[in-house]
């Protein structure tokens, strides 16, 4: 089994082969959507999953489809072989370029990270996991998603624009400017890769790396930055400052499920609808830029009828699952299959709770390490779920009851006897 998997290193799961297919800033052509939803409805199951970092997965695939799913996504320009392919894991606020918000736009800068960590010598030594965030200072707190090296846009006394850092979430005290941005994270990834390649950024001494940016001349001590505490999630139309008349919309995707002829409708709402493009969000949600705010509302309605959760139930009820059974090995509870079946009962109730629910079929907690208020908790030795409030999969403390299957009825009594 792949320790982490890209698009020719598949991961075997209980459902078969699993591709991640990394999409650097998120964002996606229309036509790069179609080439993976078609390589997923013929290579695999057609199941794919929008992770938590704004990547793809491909799952059901056979384990030898590597050579055959990258030859597919190479046409479209997914797939860059080699050690680059699986080292290109870069973060970037969704709504860059959108948000009015925002101190500075760094789409720009999430291309030429992912191709210099691509190509950089480095490559071969440096963990797959090895992550880097970006955060242009916008409404959505993408800098506290946990990331080995998270850059967030600030303004100095002077008014003039640049990047603080901060390691596995602990800000360092330096920033970088834009423009020596991209030498400042590669120095970052070798200092990780020369201990090893199973080096993470929480292995490294804060201290060390400050000062190292600071004598390079990479990095200039800064005052106090504000980080965001939590990721704020957006959904729905949001006026965008990129293109004067236009506007993004941002369609919310139940437990990060999407299948293949979602992700074709996607594409063609990008197509026919938007500017072309797709950007993932990894609060799981597709933002389509470039709409016409009159076409806005009616995507939206649309969207209801292929399969995606209205706005209004997300932007109440937050529900988070693991992969769960049938696709992990660990796992005997449906818990991907009970998140959708808990927001489909609460958009047809029409009164989503105000609540953050996560399943979990296991205490790995693979789905998020954060709280929810309720956490429904699988085991592989036993059936049925425990109920916790306030907790987490891996610090989830004692049981306030039992559910012999994750009823979205009962859940949802649940909660509201509780709210």
């Amino acid at each position: 089994m792949a320790e982490c998997p890209g698009i020719a290193h598949l991961a075997e799961m209980a459902d078969g082969g699993l591709a991640r297919v990394r999409t650097p800033g998120g964002r996606l052509s229309a036509d790069q959507a179609r080439g993976v939803a078609d390589a997923a409805g013929t290579l695999g199951s057609g199941v794919i999953d929008l992770t938590n970092r704004a990547n793809l997965q491909i799952r059901g695939l056979s384990l030898d489809a590597g050579p055959r799913l990258g030859e597919r996504l190479a046409a479209v320009g997914l797939y860059v072989g080699g050690e680059a392919d699986r080292r290109r894991n870069v973060l970037l606020d969704p709504l860059a370029g959108l948000d009015p918000t925002e101190i500075a736009d760094l789409r720009p800068l999430a291309a030429a990270l992912a191709d210099a960590l691509g190509s950089a010598d480095v490559a071969a030594d440096l963990s797959p996991k090895f992550s880097i965030a970006l955060d242009g200072g916008g409404r959505a707190g993408l800098a506290a998603t946990a990331s080995d090296l998270t850059l967030l846009a600030r303004r100095d006394g002077a008014g003039r624009g640049a990047l603080a850092l901060a390691l596995a979430g602990r800000p360092l005290g330096v920033a970088t400017e834009p423009e020596t941005a991209v030498a400042a994270v590669l120095a970052v990834a070798r200092a990780a890769a020369a201990l090893g390649p199973d080096t993470r950024a929480r292995d490294l001494a804060p201290h060390v790396v400050a000062a190292d940016l600071v004598a390079s001349g990479l990095a200039a001590p800064c005052g106090d930055v504000a980080w965001p505490a939590e990721v704020r999630p957006v959904f729905g139309a949001l006026p965008a400052s990129h293109a004067e008349g236009r506007a993004a919309v941002v369609v919310p995707v139940a437990v990060g499920r999407l299948d293949a002829g979602q992700l074709r409708w996607l594409a063609a709402r990008a197509d026919e609808d938007g500017e072309g493009a797709l950007v993932l969000a990894p609060w799981s949600a597709v933002v389509l830029p470039g709409v016409a705010p009159a076409r806005a509302a009616d995507l939206l309605r649309r969207s209801d009828a292929v399969g995606f959760p209205p706005v209004a139930v997300v932007e109440r009820l937050t529900v988070v699952a693991c992969a769960g059974a049938p696709s992990c090995v660990r796992a005997r509870e449906p818990a991907k299959g009970a998140g959708l079946a808990l927001l489909a009962r609460a958009a047809a109730s029409g009164a989503a709770p105000l609540a953050r629910v996560h399943l979990s079929a296991c205490g790995k907690g693979c789905a998020g390490p954060a709280d929810a208020d309720l956490l429904l908790l699988g085991a592989s030795d036993a059936p049925g779920w425990t109920l916790h409030a306030h907790a987490a999969p891996r610090r989830p403390g004692p049981a306030v009851g039992r559910l012999a299957e994750a009823d979205a009825d009962a859940i949802l009594e649940w909660l509201a006897q509780r709210g």
